[in-house]
């Protein structure tokens, strides 16, 4: 499982006081940068090869300016070409704010269509399985 803090930023932040929903979809991304890794190491988007299938996000509390959050993420499923990812934010407290999935696959954006997970990439993704 792999573990992301962040700091809330000011700009999260809306007119109600705690982060926009849209932002929590960023933290998600954030937090799947080292899952990217294993498609691209050197996250270069000429050879960019993953696109999000769906993504959904559960909110449980608020957020607010300046807290410290941590995401959680793990792989939950992979599949022939696609594969699930799951988070977790938590507070300082441990307190869950929110529960998200998003399924990615992987993608030849020249042909425009899927393609199968080798089996050097399915490994690497099998390190972070998880059924949290």
């Amino acid at each position: 499982m792999l573990e992301t803090n962040l700091n809330v930023r000011f700009n999260d932040c809306d007119s109600l006081g705690h982060v926009n929903n849209s932002v929590y979809f960023t933290y998600f991304e954030e937090a799947r940068k080292r899952l990217f890794q294993i498609f691209n190491h050197n996250l270069s988007i000429k050879s960019w090869n993953l696109i999000v299938a769906s993504t959904n996000c559960y909110f449980l509390q608020e957020i607010g300016y300046a807290q410290k959050i941590k995401v959680y993420t793990w792989v939950s499923r992979i599949g022939k070409s696609s594969f699930d990812v799951e988070h977790s934010i938590e507070d300082e407290n441990k307190n869950c704010i929110a529960r998200g999935k998003a399924v990615l696959v992987n993608f030849n954006f020249e042909d425009k269509k899927s393609i199968p997970i080798n089996n050097e990439i399915r490994e690497e993704l099998l390190k972070h399985i998880s059924l949290k």
